[in-house]
Parts: structure tokens; sequence; C-alpha cells
């Protein structure tokens, strides 16, 4: 399982915090942490302990949420919806789950905290999903067959692993 930033979100404190809880993954849980660098805005990324690149929105579109079949049945709307809103690319911000395979198989949908989106957007977004694996990894994520669930689950639906 490898985790994929896509740097940097519009604000600075929602960016460093990324920074922080990726590195924790990294460091606390020996889960893989990668960044696609697609709107660089707040300086260089130091002391991260992934792989750091600097791509086009284009091309991240292109090669993880377009016409990906795995990521279209884990979010609640089609990724043209979800990542280019009014022919403008919004993927700045969110961060992605991908196998080893190097396929997406969930993506955040909202980059930033979920004040003002409503309920339920907990679940979408970049930062909520973070602090919720950083806590407790299995509590979103069965690490033993890289199955997302929704939160609510006490067991991953396709191995049986129990979650704590």
């Amino acid at each position: 399982m490898i985790l994929r930033y896509y740097a940097d979100a519009d604000n600075r404190d929602w960016h460093d915090h990324a920074l922080r809880l990726l590195r924790r993954l990294h460091d606390e849980h020996d889960i893989v942490v990668e960044i696609d660098r697609i709107d660089n805005q707040h300086g260089p990324i130091t002391d991260f302990p992934g792989e750091v690149r600097s791509l086009t929105p284009e091309g991240v579109y292109e090669r993880d949420l377009k016409r990906n079949p795995d990521l279209n049945q884990s979010i609640n709307r089609v990724p043209s919806e979800a990542f280019k809103r009014y022919g403008k690319f919004d993927i700045a911000g969110n961060v992605a789950v991908v196998d080893d395979g190097g396929t997406v198989q969930w993506a955040s949908t909202l980059p930033g905290y979920a004040d003002g989106y409503g309920p339920g957007a907990e679940s979408q977004t970049a930062m909520d999903f973070l602090e919720d694996i950083a806590t407790s990894p299995s509590n979103r994520i069965c690490v033993e067959c890289l199955s997302l669930l929704e939160g609510d689950e006490s067991f991953c639906p396709n191995c049986g692993h129990e979650l704590s």
C-alpha cells in the first residue's frame, strides 16, 4: 500500500499538517508515502521519507483518476465530477491509496477539512482520512488486503480481518 499526497493544499496549515501525518504514517506504521507535487505554492519539501515528484494536474488526472474502475467503485462521484470541476482540475490537497501495482484504489474528494461541507463529508476529506489512519491505521484500511472501508465496519469484508 502507498499513500500519495497531491500537493500542495491551498492552505499552508493543511499542507504542513498533511506532511506531518504522512511522516508519522511512514515512521510509526512503515507505510510507503509519496508526493505528486502538482501545485508548488509553499516552498521546497525537505526531509520527506518518500518520493517527491513534480507533475501536472493533467498528468495526474490521466494516470490516476480518469478511467479507473477501482476508483469509481470506492468514491461517491465519478472522477470527472470530483476532480475536474467546470473544466478546471481540482486535485491539489487530496490524498490517494495506491496498491502495489500503482492503481489508485481510493482518493479523497475534498482536499481540506469537512467544515462547511455538511454531514458525512468527513469520509471524503484528505485530513480526516490521514488523521484516522495515523491514529489507528486499521480503523479505515485493512492493510492486509488493501480494502478501503467506510469506517464503521468491525471486520474487513474482503478477508474477514478484525479491525480494532
